[in-house]
C-alpha cells in the first residue's frame, strides 16, 4: 500500500497512492492500482529514457504542465491512463498541434489488454490496445503485440482534423492515417515526427548519444497508408492547392495518387540503396509550374552540394498537359538517369520531348560538372542539349507562347545544339553557346507590334515602309509572305550571329547578317532587300549562302552577274532594342569600274 508517497519524476514533483489488493479468487493474480499526480517539464521529457517518440517530440516543447496517471497490472502488462490539459507547456509543432503555453489542449493516453488477452485463464496472444485522444483535434489507435521484449505494432489508425462522425477503419495490418487540414507543411511534419539522422563522429561512426536519441520503434507508429485533404500542401518551398492525395508505402517504394490545382496523376518513388539514387515514375494528366516556382525547382535540382548535380533520382515522367511559366506546352516526356561516382555525377537526359498540335520538340543531353571550371560558389555544372523542332504551324506555335498575330502558317524544322551553365530547367543566356539550322517554308510575317513580336517583328521588315519612301513599299506593308526562311545561327555567350539568313518571297528576297543579344534583346543587323526582277533574282536565293564566305562575298558575285539587281537592291542597318528597332538606310555603293 502506498500513501502519501512523494518524489520527483520527469522534471517535477509527483505524489503516489494505491497498491495491491487481495485477489477475488484464491490463486488469482493480485490486482494492482496506483494513482499519481504531478508536474512534468519539457526538459524532463527530453531526458527521460523509455518514452520513445514522446522524448523525441519534447525537443519542440517548453514549459511544464500538470498531469494525472492511473496504473494497473494484468498478466504482467502495465495498463496506463494519462490525462493532461497541457496548459503551461508550449508546443512548436505543425498546426493544429502547435500551441502557446497559456492555451489548453486536453490529451488522454490509455493502453489496456484486449478482452481476449485479459480474460481469466486466457491463452490468447498477449495484445493490448493503445489509444491517444487530442481534445477533438486528432486521435490515434494501435493494436500491439506485447509478447516480445518490446511492444510491436500490428495495426493502427491516425485521424487528424476530421469532422465529428468521421473515422478511420482499422486495417488488417499496418497503420492508416486520414488527415483533413487547411495547411500541411510536409517538411515541418517530417522534422517533428521522423527520427533524426544519427550524427557522425570524427571517425565517421554514429555517435552513441545520437543513436539513443533515435528510437527505432517510432517508425512502427507512422502510417503506411495516408489519405490527405488540404487547402495547401507545402514541400521544399513548393506549394500545392486544393489537394486530395492518397499515399502508400511498401518496403522502400512509395506510391501516391494526387489531385491538386497544379497537378493530377500518379507517382511512384523507389528509394535507392547505398550510393545509388532512387527512381521516380510519374504519369500525370496535368502539371503546372508557375513562374514563382521555377527558382524553387531549380534549387531542388541543384541541391546543397556545389560540386555535382543534386541527388536526383532516375526519372520516367509523362505529363499530358504541361504548363511552365504560364505557357501551355502540351505533352512532355522525360527519361533521365543519374550516373557516375560520388563527386563526379552526370545527369543524362535520354529523352526530353514536348508535343503540341503545332510542333514536336525532341531533345537529349546531359547535365554534368565542367572539368576545371569554377563559378562564384564552386565548380560549375553545364547543360548540353541536342534538339530538333519539327514545326507544323509556326503561327499557331508562336501564339501558344503569347505572340499572337506575328506569323501566319509556316512549316519546317529548326535543329542544333545549345549549352549553358546551370540546370536544364533554367537556361542561362549569358553563358549560352551553340549552333542551329533554320529551314521554314510557306508562311507570312504579319503586321504585329514590335513589343509583342520582339525580334520577329524586326525580321518581318514591316518597319521599313513606315520610315522610308521605297519603290517596293507594298512588299512589306501587309507583312512579308515567304516561300522559305533558312540559314545558320551560332550562339556565343548569349549572342546569336548569322551571315547567311535568307528569306524568299513572291516579290522580293531578303538576305541578312549580323547579331542579336538574347539576354539584352538588342540587335545589330545588315539587311539586304532585292525586289524580284527576273529569274536571276530567284536564283539569288535559290543558292544557299556559304556561311564561310558570308553575305558580302555572296552579293559581290551576284552583282557581277546581274548589274540590274544591284541597281534595285536596297540595304539597311538595324540596331537598337527589339521593342524599338532603329533603322538606317545604307547608301548604295557604285559598282567597281
Amino acid at each position: 500500500t502506498l500513501a502519501g508517497v512523494r518524489g520527483r519524476s520527469l522534471g517535477g514533483e509527483v505524489r503516489f497512492e494505491g497498491g495491491m489488493r487481495p485477489p477475488a479468487t484464491p490463486g488469482a493474480e493480485a490486482p494492482v492500482q496506483v494513482r499519481a499526480q504531478g508536474v512534468v517539464t519539457a526538459e524532463g521529457l527530453r531526458q527521460a529514457s523509455g518514452l520513445g517518440g514522446v522524448s523525441h517530440l519534447a525537443r519542440l516543447a517548453s514549459g511544464s504542465t500538470p498531469y494525472t496517471v492511473a496504473i494497473g497490472v494484468r498478466r504482467g502488462v502495465a495498463e496506463v491512463q494519462v490525462a493532461t490539459s497541457l496548459q503551461g507547456m508550449a508546443l512548436a509543432l505543425p498546426a493544429p498541434l502547435g500551441k502557446p503555453a497559456d492555451a489548453a489542449l486536453p490529451v488522454r493516453y490509455e493502453n489496456r489488454l484486449t478482452e481476449a488477452s485479459a480474460a481469466a485463464g486466457s491463452t490468447a496472444p498477449l495484445r493490448d490496445e493503445l489509444m491517444v485522444d487530442l481534445g477533438g483535434v486528432g486521435s490515434a489507435r494501435y493494436l500491439r503485440d506485447m509478447s516480445g521484449p518490446a511492444p510491436r505494432v500490428l495495426s493502427g489508425t491516425i485521424a487528424l482534423g476530421l469532422a465529428p462522425g468521421e473515422s478511420v477503419p482499422m486495417p488488417a495490418a499496418g497503420v492508416a492515417a486520414n488527415v483533413h487540414l487547411q495547411q500541411v507543411d510536409v517538411d515541418a511534419w517530417q522534422a517533428a515526427f521522423l527520427p533524426p539522422e544519427p550524427a557522425a563522429s570524427a571517425g565517421g561512426a554514429a555517435a552513441p548519444a545520437a543513436a539513443e536519441a533515435s528510437p527505432d520503434d517510432t517508425l512502427d507508429y507512422l502510417p503506411q497508408q495516408l489519405a490527405v485533404r488540404a487547402a495547401t500542401v507545402t514541400r521544399q518551398g513548393r506549394t500545392l492547392h486544393d489537394v486530395v492525395a492518397g499515399v502508400s508505402r511498401q518496403g522502400t517504394t512509395w506510391r501516391t495518387n494526387v489531385d491538386a490545382s497544379e497537378l493530377d496523376g500518379y507517382f511512384e518513388y523507389r528509394q535507392g540503396e547505398g550510393a545509388a539514387q532512387g527512381r521516380l515514375y510519374a504519369r500525370l494528366s496535368r502539371l503546372t509550374i508557375p513562374q514563382a516556382a521555377v527558382k524553387q525547382v531549380d534549387d531542388m535540382l541543384l541541391g546543397d552540394d556545389s560540386s555535382q548535380p543534386g541527388a536526383l533520382p532516375s526519372l520516367d515522367i509523362v505529363v499530358q498537359d504541361f504548363e511552365l511559366r504560364g505557357r501551355r506546352l502540351g505533352r512532355i516526356e522525360i527519361e533521365a538517369q543519374n550516373q557516375g561516382a560520388e563527386g563526379s555525377r552526370e545527369w543524362l537526359l535520354s529523352k526530353f520531348n514536348l508535343m503540341a498540335p503545332e510542333a514536336t520538340f525532341t531533345s537529349s543531353g546531359s547535365w554534368a560538372l565542367v572539368p576545371g571550371a569554377r563559378g562564384g560558389s564552386g565548380p560549375q555544372r553545364r547543360t548540353v542539349m541536342d534538339f530538333k523542332l519539327d514545326i507544323r504551324d509556326s503561327g499557331e506555335l508562336l501564339s501558344r507562347f503569347g505572340m499572337d498575330g506575328v506569323v501566319k502558317r509556316g512549316k519546317g524544322q529548326i535543329a542544333g545544339q545549345v549549352a549553358w551553365n546551370g540546370a536544364p530547367i533554367s537556361p542561362d543566356y549569358r553563358s549560352m553557346s551553340g549552333q542551329m539550322h533554320v529551314d521554314v517554308e510557306a508562311g507570312q510575317f504579319l503586321k504585329a507590334e514590335p513589343g509583342i513580336a520582339k525580334l520577329l517583328s524586326v525580321l518581318s521588315l514591316q518597319s521599313l515602309p513606315r520610315r522610308f519612301a521605297l519603290d517596293f513599299r507594298d512588299v512589306f506593308s501587309q507583312g512579308f509572305a515567304f516561300d522559305f526562311v533558312r540559314g545558320d545561327v551560332r550562339i556565343e555567350r548569349g549572342v546569336a550571329t548569322t551571315n547567311n539568313l535568307q528569306m524568299k518571297g513572291v516579290n522580293a528576297a531578303v538576305l541578312m547578317e549580323g547579331s542579336a543579344d538574347i539576354e539584352h534583346e538588342t540587335q545589330d543587323l545588315h539587311v539586304v532587300v532585292v525586289p524580284e526582277i527576273n529569274a536571276m533574282t530567284a536564283s539569288l536565293v535559290a543558292t544557299a549562302i556559304n556561311p564561310v564566305v558570308g553575305l558580302g562575298s555572296f552579293l559581290a558575285q551576284i552583282f557581277l552577274r546581274g548589274p540590274l539587281i544591284q541597281a534595285a537592291t536596297q540595304q539597311f542597318h538595324i540596331d537598337g532594342t527589339w521593342d524599338d528597332p532603329r533603322i538606317e538606310r545604307v547608301s548604295r555603293r557604285r559598282p567597281a569600274g
